[in-house]
C-alpha cells in the first residue's frame, strides 16, 4: 500500500487492532510513528536489464526485500551505514538501497553510482512508537488521547517533511550530477520479484495464523482502496504527464 492507503488501513481498516494482537504478548502497544514515503529501489553500478543481471549481484538490502532478491539469485548483505559509500565506491558491493533523496543526498551515493532505480519494495515504510502496555493502561484517558494525537501529528510531520526534503534534494542531485539516470526495473524483473514476494508471504502465512490474518486483511483492504487510488491519484498524475 502507498502511505495514504496504509494509514487508512491502520486507522480505519482494522490495522491498529491487528497490531495490538501482535504486540500485546510482549506487553507493548504500537502506534504509527512516521513515514518516509515510497522508497527508491536503490543505487546501482550497472544497469539491470533482465533477471539474469541479478545473479550474484551484491547488494546492501536487508529484511524481507533481501529475501526476495536472494530468491532471484542476488547476494543481499547488510553493511553499517558508515561503510556504505566506501563499499559502493570500491565495488565491494554492486548496489545498495537506502531511503530516497530526503536521506540519500547526505550519503553522497549519487556521486559514485550512475543508476538510480525507482521503488518496488517499500511503498510505505512506517516507523513506530512502542509503548509499555501496563504503563499506558495506568494513564487517565485524557492523557492517553493527548499522546494519541501527538503521535499521529509527529507521524504526519515526518511524512510531509520527507516529501519536501526528497523534492528539494532530488533537484540538487539533478543539478550537480545531471548524468545520474533514473531507471525502472524491467517488467520481467518486476514480475519475478512479485512472484518471489507472493511465494515468501505464503510461506509465512502457512507458519503463523496471525500472519495469515494480517495478510488477508491488507489484501482485502487494498482491493477496495486501490480502485479509488486508480481513479483519483493515478488518473490525475497520468493526465498531467500527457
Amino acid at each position: 500500500m502507498t502511505p495514504a492507503e496504509q494509514y487508512a488501513w491502520f486507522y480505519h481498516g482494522g490495522g491498529m487492532e491487528l497490531m495490538e494482537q501482535v504486540y500485546t504478548p510482549h506487553n507493548l502497544l504500537s502506534f504509527p510513528g512516521g513515514n518516509t514515503d515510497i522508497q527508491m529501489g536503490g543505487w546501482f553500478q550497472k544497469e539491470i536489464n533482465s533477471v539474469e543481471d541479478l545473479q550474484g549481484l551484491k547488494m546492501r538490502i536487508p529484511g524481507f526485500a533481501g529475501e526476495i532478491l536472494a530468491e532471484l539469485g542476488a547476494k543481499p548483505t547488510n553493511i553499517a551505514p558508515g561503510e556504505l559509500y566506501t563499499s559502493l565506491e570500491r565495488r565491494t558491493i554492486d548496489a545498495l538501497e537506502w531511503v530516497g533523496p530526503s536521506l540519500d543526498l547526505r550519503m553522497g551515493f549519487h556521486k559514485i553510482a550512475p543508476y538510480y532505480y525507482t521503488g518496488w519494495h517499500e511503498p510505505g515504510s512506517e516507523l513506530q512508537f512502542l509503548v509499555n502496555k501496563r504503563t499506558w493502561e495506568r494513564l487517565p484517558e485524557d492523557l492517553r488521547e493527548i499522546l494519541r494525537v501527538a503521535m499521529r501529528t509527529a507521524a504526519y510531520d515526518m511524512y510531509t517533511q520527507a516529501t519536501h526534503e526528497s523534492g528539494k534534494n532530488w533537484a540538487s542531485m539533478k543539478s550537480e550530477y545531471p548524468d545520474v539516470q533514473v531507471k525502472d526495473f524491467p517488467p520481467e524483473v518486476m514480475a519475478a520479484m512479485k512472484e518471489a514476494n507472493d511465494r515468501l508471504l505464503a510461506k509465512h502465512a502457512e507458519k503463523d495464523d496471525l500472519a495469515k490474518e494480517i495478510q488477508k486483511s491488507q489484501a482485502d483492504y487494498l482491493k477496495q482502496v486501490r480502485s479509488w487510488t486508480d481513479i483519483s491519484h493515478r488518473a490525475y498524475l497520468n493526465s498531467q504527464a500527457q
